[in-house]
């Protein structure tokens, strides 16, 4: 019969992990996760326009929490896409996290910017949204409802296919509900 023995820090670092096994199950936040309606999202715009998420009227939103260190290049390839889907029911708005409102405007202006841009110098935005790094991308049904959640960079076209995709099942809900109600 084999006997174990445990070095004193061994057992310290085993009751460590095991405290923060145990106390993570305690956390009382939850993931946002697919299938959830986010925290809403209203302030001024970078232009210092008041602006409401649940007021842009729309069939698709996607929210592009980045910052200006890492995702200058995604977000000013977002421009062209936009102005392909916007005429389909697609709104973007980006939330700039950290930078300060003058630096994401001039950087709005210098690439032709057209969606609409706020910034969250705080971070308050982005905690609500559990957002753990950049960029965090989510994707809005017209019912706020979390469809797409994507961590980390993108490719624009597989962000096209995904929008293109929604749009296609939001299309496929409207036909089932207008068949089912039109009796």
């Amino acid at each position: 019969m084999r006997k174990f023995i445990f070095s004193s820090s061994s057992l310290v670092l085993i009751s460590i992990l095991a405290s923060l096994v145990f106390f993570a199950g305690c956390d009382s936040k939850q993931q946002i996760k697919i299938g959830d309606t986010p925290p809403v999202i209203s302030g001024k715009d970078i232009y210092g326009e008041d602006m409401k998420l649940i007021k842009l009227k729309a069939k698709l939103f996607i929210v592009f929490f980045w910052t200006n260190s890492c995702c200058g290049d995604s977000v000013k390839k977002l421009e062209p896409f936009y102005r392909e889907n916007k005429e389909n029911g697609l709104a973007i708005l980006t939330v700039n996290v950290g930078d300060a409102k003058e630096i994401v405007e001039s950087y709005a202006k210098n690439n032709a910017l057209s969606f609409t841009m706020l910034t969250d110098e705080h971070s308050k935005l982005f905690k609500q949204y559990q957002c753990f790094g950049y960029p965090t991308i989510f994707i809005l049904d017209k019912n706020w409802i979390i469809r797409e959640k994507i961590l980390g960079d993108i490719q624009i076209e597989k962000l096209q296919n995904i929008v293109v995709k929604q749009f296609k099942i939001q299309k496929e809900m409207e036909v089932n509900y207008e068949k089912i109600h039109s009796r």
